[in-house]
């Protein structure tokens, strides 16, 4: 402690003193000990050093009101201090020092609060920081929770195949399958209900049993072990094995054990909530099954359902069953007498019951399952069995003598089809025979055709050819006679007596197809009539004419000469 002067009055004040040497010359100091630098929390008078390591938080109260000190060393002088301790901020997930509260949600988890005196759920991941009087935690819940409740709010996860059942303001109101978030006070959760298909044996049980079994039931549905004390007892194999069977009379009177399965499901679960209490549906399904199918049994004839060549004697007991074996693969195919009496009574069951209980209760009764019938009386059911068996060797020694007889006329079907198959051998070897033949006669001919074509087209070929020299050897001599007449007619055309000649040439030209065309021949006198146009040219008249063309081509050529100067 030392003396400070503040604001002019003197005061005692704590102090600490870090390592080293230290002189103080007053005589009000005061020292009061030692202590390790690397203790958490120092406190001295007024003066609190705290040292916050990593991966924590302190916890303090500074003048009345929460902090919260990060990692590092704090000095705080107050004489309103208290330290509460150390929080570890790495697996807390929670944090709650007065009104400060840190949260940290984390995946698949759902924190439940209070906020402004309302229910609050953070269901987001994340950190969360609140500083108010108005918010408390209370406590984390996984998401996967169907039932998540904190005062009105709630959230409520339906699964497949199930309702949820809830009742708003008194009135009921179903949840279908997903995820419900209800904040009204009014709106209460009641249970939820199973829409899946349930199978429950049809047995005939008497009060005791009946209570037993729904004790039973109680313990089971609320997970609890049953007791092997509680457990039915019998005093026999026959007693457990015709525990679970329904008993009922046929229509002679002769009483009959049923083992038979009944497959229902809710369909309209309000309806079903409405009108009868779900706790005892199976029981009201079990017992109008019962029933039900014990007026079907009492329609029937014992004959009309034990009547089949498939019936044998059962165990030492003397019962008589018709187990189906595990496997459905290995299951014999029932008899007529039997399939018909199972069809029958399957039909009448669903008719009877299926409408009914899907307009009264909602409820669907999909199917029954008849797995075999015993006969209660041992004496009736040793009689049958005995029956039974003599029936059986008598159809074993018929089987025995159909077989004998089937074997016998598959041997001569057999023999047959082998004289058969040898006779389409023999055709199919003569028809191989003659088509060989046949298609070596198609090949000569075809390659002698062959023959014939390919000389043809040789000699047709030869022939083209020379024609084609003929008509060359032809043109080309045209053209050199061609060739010397133009040679001809330019040399004698240098010349008068050429020009002459070439006058003569158009002028028989001229007259040569002026005649063309003529049909018919007139003969005249020419001395007669000189004047007509079919009147022959005399060599006078052609001597004319021949010196008049010679004149023109004098008179052209000294015309020519005439230009040429």
């Amino acid at each position: 402690w030392v003396e400070v002067m503040q604001n002019g009055i003197k005061s005692f004040v704590p102090r600490l003193l870090k390592q080293g040497e230290h002189f103080i010359d007053s005589h009000l100091f005061k020292f009061n000990g030692f202590v390790k630098c690397n203790k958490e929390y120092i406190e001295h008078g007024s003066i609190h050093l705290i040292s916050v390591p990593k991966g924590k938080i302190a916890k303090v109260f500074q003048e009345n009101k929460p902090r919260l000190l990060g990692a590092g060393k704090h000095l705080i002088e107050s004489t309103g201090f208290q330290f509460c301790g150390m929080v570890d901020i790495v697996n807390s997930n929670v944090i709650v020092h007065g009104t400060i509260t840190i949260l940290r949600v984390t995946l698949g988890k759902i924190a439940l609060t209070w906020k402004d005196s309302d229910p609050f759920f953070i269901d987001k991941p994340g950190l969360y920081e609140f500083d108010s009087p108005d918010f408390s935690f209370v406590e984390f819940k996984d998401a996967e929770e169907r039932l998540i409740q904190l005062g009105a709010k709630k959230i409520i996860l339906v699964h497949t195949g199930q309702v949820g059942v809830t009742y708003d303001a008194g009135i009921l109101k179903i949840l279908k399958n997903g995820r419900h978030v209800i904040s009204n006070s009014t709106h209460v959760f009641h249970r939820f209900l199973s829409t899946q298909q349930k199978s429950i044996r049809l047995a005939t049980l008497n009060s005791f049993e009946r209570n037993k079994r729904m004790t039973m039931q109680r313990q089971w549905s609320s997970k609890t072990q049953a007791k092997i004390e509680d457990q039915p007892r019998y005093h026999s194999d026959t007693e457990r094995q015709d525990a679970d069977l329904t008993i009922c009379e046929t229509k002679d009177l002769v009483k009959v054990g049923l083992r038979a399965d009944v497959f229902y499901s809710i369909e309209d679960p309000e309806k079903c909530i409405n009108k009868i209490d779900t706790d005892e549906l199976e029981d009201l399904v079990r017992e109008t099954a019962i029933a039900t199918l014990t007026n079907i049994i009492r329609s029937t004839a014992l004959n009309e359902i034990a009547q089949s060549k498939n019936i044998s004697a059962g165990t030492n007991d003397g019962d008589l069953t018709i187990l189906p074996p595990p496997d459905d693969s290995e299951r014999p195919a029932p008899s007529a007498p039997m399939a018909i009496f199972f069809e029958r009574a399957h039909d009448e069951f669903m008719e009877k019951l299926h409408d009914d209980f899907m307009q009264r209760y909602g409820v669907d009764i999909a199917n029954i399952r008849i797995e075999s019938f015993k006969i209660m009386d041992e004496d009736l059911s040793d009689q049958i069995s005995k029956h039974a068996l003599t029936t059986a060797q008598i159809e074993n020694e018929m089987a025995n003598l159909e077989g004998k007889s089937l074997i016998s006329t598959q041997t001569e079907r057999t023999a047959a089809e082998v004289r058969e198959i040898a006779a389409r051998a023999e055709v199919l070897a003569l028809k191989t025979k003659e088509d060989a033949a046949n298609q070596r006669k198609i090949d000569a001919a075809n390659a002698e055709a062959e023959s014939l074509r390919i000389k043809a087209r040789a000699q047709a070929e030869a022939e083209a050819e020379s024609i084609l020299l003929r008509a060359e050897a032809e043109a080309k001599a045209i053209g050199l006679k061609a060739k010397a007449e133009a040679e001809r007619a330019e040399v004698l055309s240098r010349t008068s007596l050429g020009k002459q000649e070439a006058l003569l040439s158009v002028y028989s030209d001229m007259v040569v197809n002026s005649n063309k065309g003529v049909e018919k021949v007139v003969y005249l006198d020419p001395t007669v009539s000189r004047e007509s146009p079919f009147a022959l040219s005399s060599l006078h008249n052609l001597n004319q004419d021949l010196h008049s063309l010679t004149q023109l081509g004098i008179v052209a050529e000294e015309a020519g000469q005439k230009h040429e100067h």
